[in-house]
């Protein structure tokens, strides 16, 4: 639909591979000159709810079987589709931010391919540790340290660097092979969005990485945080909220 001379686009959620809408919706405000760039999806408890089952299946299927390598490859796919939509991000990126092009080009965009790369080539390096004890009877003890993935990580980020951000979290967690429900900031939910079709692009799994748009308290952000099948959370954002996802979470 326009308002005025714009085309105002529609932001989806994105579980399982697939685009989804939602019950309800909300405006995504160019907050450098106040236009209405999109309307976005809000996901209620049940849409959040398929993407942590989505998430759940997809460590059990293609994506828990791959290696270290193998994993690492896709990542380094996903850095490349990145670049090659470069402007696409860029846009996105300004449009919802308000930022001057000149900082995204330079920081946001560049840093969201580097960091896919940085964890999967760290992964790939990452040791492990292992020591050798002598038992009470005179024989010895291997100790070795092994390494497997945590789960399902619900990501939460903020509306000042969304791409670079989101990427600093979903890499690592990803290159370790875990999967992940994405929750961005209501202010700034396009290039995570975005981000979901270069992750198609570079040829990974359906359920490995699902975004669920919406708010925090009775929202999205809530239902996530409070979902008993998330084995991790990460946030960053203002200590009001960590505070209160933090209590979420103790249990």
């Amino acid at each position: 639909m326009r308002r005025g001379s714009r085309l105002v686009k529609v932001i989806q959620n994105y579980i399982d591979g697939k685009f989804v809408r939602g019950v309800h919706e909300f405006a995504d405000v160019n907050p450098a000159d106040g236009s209405v760039i999109a309307q976005v999806c809000e996901a209620d408890r049940n849409l959040v709810d398929g993407a942590v089952r989505a998430a759940r299946s997809a460590l059990r299927g293609e994506w828990g079987r791959l290696g270290v390598r193998e994993r690492a490859a896709r990542l380094h796919k996903v850095a490349d589709a990145i670049e090659a939509r470069f402007d696409c991000f860029l846009a996105a990126e300004v449009a919802d931010t308000g930022k001057p092009v000149s900082l995204a080009r330079k920081l946001d965009i560049p840093r969201a391919a580097a960091n896919f790369r940085i964890f999967a080539d760290l992964i790939k390096a990452a040791g492990l540790e292992s020591f050798q004890t002598e038992t009470p009877d005179g024989n010895n003890a291997l100790n070795y340290a092994v390494r497997k993935p945590l789960g399902v990580v619900g990501i939460i980020t903020p509306w000042n660097l969304p791409l670079l951000l989101l990427t600093w979290k979903v890499a690592p967690a990803l290159a370790c092979g875990n999967t992940v429900v994405v929750k961005p900031s209501e202010e700034t939910p396009a290039t995570a969005t975005l981000l979901a079709e270069v992750m198609q692009e570079a040829g990974i799994p359906n359920g490995v990485y699902n975004v669920v748009h919406g708010f925090g308290t009775n929202s999205t952000g809530e239902f996530l945080t409070q979902h008993p099948d998330v084995n991790a959370v990460t946030f960053t954002g203002e200590s009001q909220t960590g505070a209160t996802i933090m209590k979420m979470v103790a249990a």
